[in-house]
């Protein structure tokens, strides 16, 4: 996984810090969830849902009264009850974790990076999260089912475990 970071890092070095960042949360998560291929597009679908819900709470941000702590504080908790009942209802092939996680990205690098092209921003976000999943994850993926191939797991002795010589010594006694 360190060496395709790396390839990712210099892949994305025309970008931002954040670009780099915000693939190596995405892969962190797949690889956290235990690489399942077969959700990639419900994890994708989720990064969109993310995002957009990182673009809604941004939005509401930009409002005076919303902006002081309890009224933020309501706004979140809101806005993370809708995530949980509409995945539970109307949204089920969405995955809740990566669905917040790219929600957490988004309000972490708006609150820290002066964006200046909305639409871009978007593109760049989901694009660094889904190249973080293809490039790093699935790049990782086939390089250690590679060096498996050309160095495959020795087998282990054939020396008996704890729990049989546990019965031999019994069987001796008797």
């Amino acid at each position: 996984m360190g060496f395709f970071t790396l390839v990712y890092s210099l892949i994305m070095s025309y970008g931002s810090l954040w670009m780099g960042a915000a693939a190596f949360v995405a892969v962190s998560y797949f690889f956290g969830a235990g690489f399942p291929k077969d959700k990639i597009w419900n994890i994708l679908a989720s990064f969109v849902c993310g995002i957009v819900w990182g673009l809604l709470a941004f939005g509401l941000l930009q409002i005076s009264w919303i902006s002081s702590i309890w009224p933020t504080a309501i706004m979140f908790g809101l806005l993370t009850f809708a995530v949980l009942f509409l995945q539970g209802t109307i949204m089920k092939f969405t995955m809740v974790p990566a669905w917040l996680i790219t929600w957490g990205t988004f309000m972490l690098i708006v609150s820290n990076v002066t964006i200046k092209n909305w639409p871009l921003f978007v593109v760049e976000l989901f694009a660094s999260m889904a190249l973080g999943i293809f490039v790093i994850g699935y790049a990782s993926d086939y390089f250690n089912q590679l060096m498996f191939r050309w160095f495959p797991e020795r087998k282990q002795d054939a020396r008996p475990s704890i729990e049989a010589d546990r019965l031999t010594k019994e069987k001796e006694v008797k």
